[in-house]
């Protein structure tokens, strides 16, 4: 389980360093925490759920993606244009991670020795790249389209912040072990692919 976990953090960080733009959801910040099920959930179902809602949020980062390379594959975008893309697409991203905060907490706890570490610690990671989101969107719309130089370094500087706090957020998950979400998942249809 926590592979998967791993890779959907180690796939949506990069993909809007690469990605750029789509859409123009604002970027949240609300509150996403949501109220558990007061019932302890089945493994089984929860590792359903939970590989359902990544696969989800992973199309959804992808379809961004492929938006923002058709809008500007006509042509060379502006450097007004690669930063309000860019600045959508950032606000777009956290939008839907709090989407995705939200359907992890609708899954409840797993009823797994360690469930509310488990729960806690994936709405944590989540919480936090909503905030690394919101906090890359506000640096690019803080740049100068004056100067493309500086503004391919502030680009540039962006890309690294998501990669380096991503690999901090997913080391949170290198202690977070379940034998019994494990072997749900591997019985779990959505988890194909997923793990």
């Amino acid at each position: 389980m926590r592979r998967s976990i791993v890779r959907v953090l180690v796939f949506a960080l990069p993909l809007t360093v690469l990605a750029a733009c789509g859409g123009d959801d604002p970027a949240g910040g609300g509150d996403t925490s949501v109220e558990a099920p007061a019932e302890a959930t089945a493994p089984a179902d929860y590792m359903e759920g939970l590989c359902a809602a990544i696969v989800s949020y992973q199309n959804d980062l992808e379809a961004e993606n492929a938006s923002f390379e058709e809008q500007f594959s006509g042509g060379t975008p502006t450097p007004e244009d690669t930063k309000t893309a860019l600045g959508s697409f950032l606000g777009t991203a956290a939008a839907r991670t709090e989407q995705l905060v939200d359907d992890v907490n609708a899954l409840g706890t797993p009823d797994v020795d360690n469930g509310d570490d488990v729960r806690s610690t994936l709405t944590t990671a989540f919480d936090q790249v909503v905030e690394l989101f919101n906090s890359a969107k506000s640096d690019i719309e803080a740049l100068s389209v004056d100067d493309p130089a500086a503004l391919v370094a502030g680009f540039e500087a962006a890309a690294a912040k998501l990669q380096e706090a991503g690999t901090g957020i997913s080391s949170s998950f290198e202690d977070l072990s379940s034998p019994e979400l494990d072997e749900a998942a591997a019985d779990a249809p959505s988890c194909e692919g997923v793990i």
